[in-house]
């Protein structure tokens, strides 16, 4: 009874080992934001600011606008800026094709979104990632939590039409038009 006591201690350490090999520490690098969502370089990234309404909380107050937009360095090297004439509501849907103000594509890195509002700013972060010619590299990322009460900006995989004749270009995967993505997130950080 002992030895199976003790060959189980040691089978649990032994996976607690391989889980934290595997996932890591809870704080991420230095140069890493806290929690990103990933795109591949050249894939359009559509986000829009989320204003939650909750019987917990007053939203009652005037409506936030939106009058502008930004992608910026995790330094707050400014990259790309669209500022509207007239602003728009909250919720409503912008598309940024990952090029600078120049029209060319940014390198592969971390870079934070920013809404400016009537009433403040708000930015999450987005990590681009160059493509590996092996068609099984996964694309990971760590999701920002959402608030119940607080305004956030939800980033997300651009739709795009599934089965609509695509060539292959240089994958091997043999579904094509699939759109498919999952998202882990370990962790215990918290941005403010």
């Amino acid at each position: 009874m002992k030895r199976a006591l003790v060959l189980l201690a040691l089978g649990v350490m032994a996976m607690g080992s391989v889980a934290y090999g595997f996932w890591g520490p809870c704080c991420p690098p230095p140069d890493e934001p806290c929690c990103y969502t990933s795109f591949w370089v050249g894939e359009p990234v559509c986000f829009k600011l989320v204003i939650p309404f909750s019987f917990f909380c007053c939203c009652c107050e005037d409506k936030e606008l939106i009058t502008a937009w930004k992608i910026e360095t995790l330094d707050g090297i400014l990259i790309y800026e669209h500022t509207f004439s007239e602003p728009v509501p909250a919720g409503t849907e912008f598309t940024w094709d990952q090029k600078d103000m120049s029209g060319q594509q940014v390198a592969a890195g971390f870079y934070n979104i920013v809404i400016t509002t009537t009433k403040g700013e708000y930015k999450t972060a987005i990590k681009i990632v160059e493509k590996d010619p092996c068609c099984w590299k996964i694309l990971r990322s760590k999701p920002c939590g959402a608030s119940l009460c607080k305004p956030y900006i939800k980033v997300y995989k651009c739709p795009v039409p599934c089965c609509e004749p695509k060539p292959c270009t240089g994958c091997c995967f043999p579904f094509p038009c699939l759109n498919c993505g999952i998202s882990l997130f370990f962790g215990c950080c918290d941005d403010d």
